[in-house]
Parts: C-alpha cells; sequence; structure tokens
C-alpha cells in the first residue's frame, strides 16, 4: 500500500510539473529600442519587458518643437500561427494615439526583436 502511494505521489509530481511547463508561453525579457524617421519627424520607441508585462516609452522628436514623450504600460502575449511565423499582441491598459493595442508580426533574434517592420535592438 506505501508503496503504492508513493509511486502514485511521483507520478502526480511529474504530471504537474509538465503541465507548469506546458502553460508557459514564450516570453520576452529586456529592453528593446530603435530609431524611427517618419517624414517631418523622429521618434524612439522603447520597448521594456518582464514577464507578461510591457512597458512602452516614445520620445517624439519633431523638426520643430519640443520633444514629447509617450508611456504606457500593458501586456503581451506571443502567438504561434500554423506556418510557424510569430504574431506579438499588445493589450494597453488605456487608449494612446501613439501607441496602440493589436496584433504585429513578430520576429526575435539573439539581440534583437522585430515588430512589424521595425527592428528594435536589445539595450
Amino acid at each position: 500500500m506505501k508503496k503504492t502511494v508513493r509511486i502514485l505521489s511521483v507520478v502526480l509530481a511529474l504530471l504537474m510539473a509538465t503541465l507548469m511547463l506546458a502553460s508557459c508561453g514564450k516570453t520576452i525579457k529586456g529592453t528593446y529600442s530603435a530609431e524611427v524617421d517618419v517624414l517631418v519627424l523622429k521618434y524612439t520607441a522603447t520597448y521594456e519587458f518582464s514577464g507578461k508585462n510591457v512597458t512602452v516609452t516614445k520620445v517624439v522628436n519633431p523638426l520643430i518643437g519640443d520633444a514629447q514623450t509617450y508611456t504606457i504600460e500593458g501586456t503581451y502575449e506571443i502567438i504561434e500561427n500554423d506556418d510557424d511565423t510569430l504574431d506579438i499582441k499588445f493589450e494597453f491598459k488605456t487608449a494612446d494615439d501613439h501607441i496602440k493595442s493589436g496584433t504585429f508580426d513578430f520576429e526575435q533574434g539573439e539581440d534583437y526583436i522585430k515588430i512589424g517592420v521595425v527592428k528594435y535592438n536589445k539595450k
């Protein structure tokens, strides 16, 4: 009887560990930044990932006027598609005209990530 209980305990512990690992999705860790030139303005976008949370800071430098900084916090999820490509889905707590929730193409390299068409280098 004791042997059966021990074996059952080990099997249940292994099953729980397997389920916990299977439920963990792909995550990103660290800070990534890119400078982007769009017609008459230049901006720097920085993504700071921690667990499933993300903080995005965008510093807009117009040709005329002072720089403006926008920061927003939210969550993200990396989605694996059937064709082995990845998407990243952002959900931000508040609405912002400069930083939007949504799903974008995603690529991850050793020292960079690519969201949509913009490549962000690891800091």
